[in-house]
């Protein structure tokens, strides 16, 4: 029955895992690990009866015994490692931002002139606090990518002035490349126009905690405003996002 359940869920996560290549050919970290996670929770199960044999005889020897330690220790770190950054990113997603405050929205991938599933639940997210809070004004940041037409801000400026967010509420960053430089080149736009320092950072669910924390490092005062990621995307770019705090960590928020 163990072996059934384990197989089973392994071909979830698999057919999970893999939906955002096979639908949008989105291939990253995330994804990735997430197969090969999938693919070894499927290993176990179809090897579970023969997984106490192959420990004992790894017991026999210094070198499997060192090994098994490994593994453990290993399996350990990453499990704590996970289970604490999900906590952070659940309540960074509960914490919700309050005028008053500047909206920034950070960009994200643009296919030719049209807006991604995830830029556009972003101002989805942006055009509902804009409509609540009619005296807040918005930064939309991102740069153009080699393979997109237009700039993501342009993207989304047209996007927000389509759903009726009136244009002088609307500034443009168009030079970014990552999420450091989001924040730290709307905040010149921010302070060049005087408005409002208090930064509230529109992203998908999952990035509020990394995009509010680098925030804070480079001196902003920042809140979040999350947006919802599409159930068979959620997966990859969850795992994905707990690949890059660590990559933050290692790097000590350098940009």
């Amino acid at each position: 029955m163990k072996s059934y359940i384990m197989i089973s869920a392994g071909v979830l996560f698999l057919l999970w895992f893999a939906a955002p290549y096979f639908t949008k050919r989105i291939l990253n970290a995330g994804n990735g690990l997430g197969l090969l996670l999938s693919a070894l929770l499927v290993l176990l199960g179809a090897f579970h009866d023969k997984l106490p044999g192959l420990i004992g005889n790894m017991r026999q020897t210094s070198s499997g015994r060192t090994l098994l330690t490994f593994v453990l220790i290993l399996g350990a770190v990453f499990l704590i490692y996970a289970a604490v950054n999900t906590f952070r990113i659940l309540w960074a997603m509960s914490q919700k931002a309050t005028p008053p405050c500047t909206l920034v929205v950070l960009g994200c991938k643009v296919y030719g002139t049209k807006a991604s599933l995830m830029l556009e639940e972003r101002l989805k997210a942006a055009c509902k606090f804009l409509r609540q809070h009619p005296h807040t004004c918005c930064v939309v940041s991102g740069g153009k990518g080699d393979d997109e037409d237009i700039s993501e801000a342009e993207c989304m400026y047209q996007y927000l002035v389509d759903a009726g967010i009136s244009e002088e509420r609307i500034y443009l960053e168009t030079n970014s490349t990552n999420t450091g430089e989001n924040i730290t080149l709307s905040m010149d736009i921010i302070k060049e126009h005087r408005l409002c320092e208090n930064l509230a950072l529109v992203s998908n669910e999952f990035h509020i905690y990394r995009a509010t924390k680098i925030a804070k490092h480079l001196g902003f005062s920042a809140q979040g405003v999350p947006a919802r990621t599409a159930w068979w995307l959620f997966p990859t770019y969850f795992v994905r996002e707990l690949l890059c705090i660590a990559n933050e960590w290692l790097r000590q928020y350098k940009y």
